[in-house]
């Protein structure tokens, strides 16, 4: 076997500089935008993770007071009658998060879900309560009837 017989064969099972820069582009052009994603998709799925448990929270306190409300109905009635929140409540098994009672809205001022005089339970995050109530902390509001 010659010399350029032997370079020749051996050309043939290698690749070039040139094939390997084309496929790692391929490669980072599918994976950079994975790497861009992936945090996103993880803060997605953290607040939804706490709007579910929000969610879940409110709904309880709500059947509290319906469980706790007397025949004539005083305590909704004392709720939807506030013009401000209470003094948000830490919930004791989930202490990331807060609920208050109220009887305005605090996220739809403006539209027939923001009428006031209907009872709600405002759950808020729990480290922004020292301020009160404020609407960019409201996690989740949960209108209950009578």
């Amino acid at each position: 076997m010659t010399v350029s017989a032997h370079r020749s064969t051996c050309r043939g099972r290698g690749f070039t500089l040139l094939e390997v820069l084309v496929s790692l582009t391929i490669l980072l052009v599918g994976i950079v935008p994975i790497v861009f994603l992936l945090p996103n998709t993880l803060r997605g799925r953290q607040e939804a993770q706490l709007e579910t448990q929000a969610a879940v929270l409110a709904q309880q306190k709500a059947e509290e007071i319906r469980r706790d409300n007397d025949l004539a109905g005083s305590l909704t009635a004392a709720i939807a009658a506030r013009q401000t929140p209470t003094q948000p409540i830490v919930f004791p098994h989930a202490p990331d998060l807060a609920y208050a009672f109220s009887g305005r809205s605090l996220l739809y001022t403006d539209s027939p879900r923001g009428d006031p005089g209907v009872p709600r339970v405002i759950i808020v995050k729990s480290d922004s309560i020292g301020a009160g109530v404020r609407p960019k902390d409201v996690v989740y509001e949960l209108r209950f009837g009578y």
